[in-house]
């Protein structure tokens, strides 16, 4: 699945409207759109093949004479939509994707009137759900904020915007960052009497956030309407290096895992102490992650597995009254498994999660792992400014733009030395003695050992918890590295 689309088209039969949807539909891979105010009442085939082109399917709500109206649409050769409930202001149902699975989609064009817009809330509450990726989208003409607006008459929050704020926190519905302009719509008059606001919108539950794609709300220009169209793009970035295998902390849970490093660190490798260094860091790596793969399944598989296993178990024992010796053994060690596969579930989201101040009892709630999966949502950047003032969207030039920064940044210059204030403060001898003494082995191990476990691999791919955990392993060649370094004041690139 790549984009879902939203817009309010003020009217599909105009033919502006056609060629821009189809030229968005193109450039944007579109699966799913959400026509609002179609001003259709009613609509046949060869409507359909003008408004958008051929091998898509509909749903549609028939608009009130001129007013109104909403009108679903597919790729019927990607997805199927089964709708659920429509009425004038919505269309609810649910999006079977080929090979993708379910979304639950709801395509709204709120009320202006903020009586008639609680058909809206109480419509939609009953289509709510967290058991699959749910998006609520469109023209709900209602403003949450005062920076929603500009022109016009001041913004007061009063019952409507209320209302929908009640909404959202009640059925834990979210907004994602958007790139774009910030106002939807405009009456698009000139000077002091025009007026610009944010009535469209995109809503999802915790579970589309937590999806593995990276989610990027578009708002893309306005023409041929005067609300823009909104994009909800789910299509992951690609990447130009190759995946790198980095330490997991659930790793060392494992007693074999001491094996597997003391298996690679041992052989024998040839250059620098630091490429030394990093030759053994990489195969360790690879040994322990290869290690994981063929010997444990994947932690939530497993998890439910031992479940099962264990009511089966418990049913049993219900039924018959007690077990046999051999089934009680292995009910114990089934629950002993679940507890541990628990513990290491556990460290998996901790090491993801990076907030400090959650508690244990925090670390099951599906806040925690909403902010844990998050993080790859909020570490995206989808667009940035390149030297000459123009805004890029595409991943390679995103990075090309970031290299040429830091080209210019660190550039040779001249610096003017003159003029600047002389220093009074000065190091006394024991400052200076200290300073100039060499660093001993000691001294290193216990800054390792002073380090914070649970913090995500650097860029070589070794996080602090590698460090100490194997230290008994690995210290000698990471104080030889370390040393070659304070003598030579060379540094590996890699």
């Amino acid at each position: 699945m790549n984009s879902i689309l939203f817009w309010n088209c003020r009217g599909a039969k105009k033919k502006r409207a056609s060629l821009y949807l189809k030229e968005v539909v193109k450039d944007q891979n579109v699966l799913f759109v959400g026509l609002l105010e179609t001003k259709l009442v009613f609509i046949e085939h060869k409507d359909m093949k003008s408004l958008i082109g051929t091998g898509w399917n509909y749903s549609f709500v028939p608009s009130a004479g001129l007013s109104g109206g909403i009108l679903a649409l597919w790729r019927s050769s990607l997805a199927n939509f089964n709708m659920i409930e429509s009425s004038s202001q919505f269309i609810v149902g649910d999006l079977d994707i080929l090979n993708k699975g379910k979304w639950r989609v709801a395509t709204i064009y709120g009320s202006k009137d903020v009586y008639n817009r609680r058909f809206l809330w109480n419509g939609l509450e009953k289509h709510i759900t967290n058991d699959w990726p749910l998006v609520i989208g469109g023209d709900f003409n209602c403003l949450l904020a005062k920076e929603d607006k500009i022109g016009g008459r001041k913004f007061n929050f009063s019952l409507g915007p209320r209302e929908m704020k009640y909404f959202m926190t009640s059925n834990d519905r979210h907004e994602l960052n958007f790139i774009g302009p910030r106002m939807t719509w405009s009456n698009n008059k000139k000077g002091y009497d025009r007026i610009m606001e944010r009535l469209d919108r995109i809503l999802v539950n915790f579970v589309a956030v937590n999806c593995n794609q990276q989610m990027v709300v578009k708002h893309l220009p306005r023409i041929a309407s005067d609300h823009c169209p909104i994009l909800l793009n789910t299509s992951v970035f690609p990447s130009n290096s190759k995946r790198s295998i980095k330490f997991e902390d659930v790793w060392a849970s494992y007693l074999a895992s001491f094996d597997v490093v003391k298996k690679a660190w041992m052989r024998r490798d040839s250059g620098s102490p630091t490429e030394i260094l990093n030759y053994k860091f990489k195969r360790a790596l690879k040994s322990l992650f290869f290690w994981n793969k063929a010997k444990h399944k994947e932690l939530n598989h497993m998890k439910d597995l031992l479940r099962k296993e264990i009511l089966i178990l418990k049913t049993k024992e219900s039924e018959v009254g007690m077990l046999s010796m051999d089934d009680y053994s292995l009910m114990k060690f089934k629950i002993n498994e679940l507890n541990s596969t628990l513990t290491r579930l556990n460290t998996w989201w901790r090491q993801r999660s990076k907030v400090k101040w959650i508690s244990e009892e925090d670390q099951i709630s599906k806040k925690f792992h909403s902010m844990a999966s998050a993080r790859k949502n909020n570490n995206l950047i989808p667009c940035i400014k390149d030297g000459n003032g123009i805004m890029v969207e595409n991943h390679n030039q995103i990075e090309d733009v970031f290299l040429q920064y830091f080209k210019d940044k660190w550039r040779d210059r001249r610096c003017l030395l003159e003029g600047w204030t002389n220093i009074h403060s000065f190091m006394d001898e024991d400052d200076k003695s200290q300073t100039n003494k060499e660093f001993i082995f000691e001294e290193v191990e216990n800054a390792i050992k002073d380090t914070t476990s649970g913090s995500s691999p650097g860029e070589d791919d070794i996080s602090y918890s590698f460090l100490k955990i194997y230290w008994p392993i690995i210290g000698i060649e990471f104080w030889e590295a370390m040393r070659n370094f304070f003598e030579t004041a060379k540094m590996n690139e890699d």
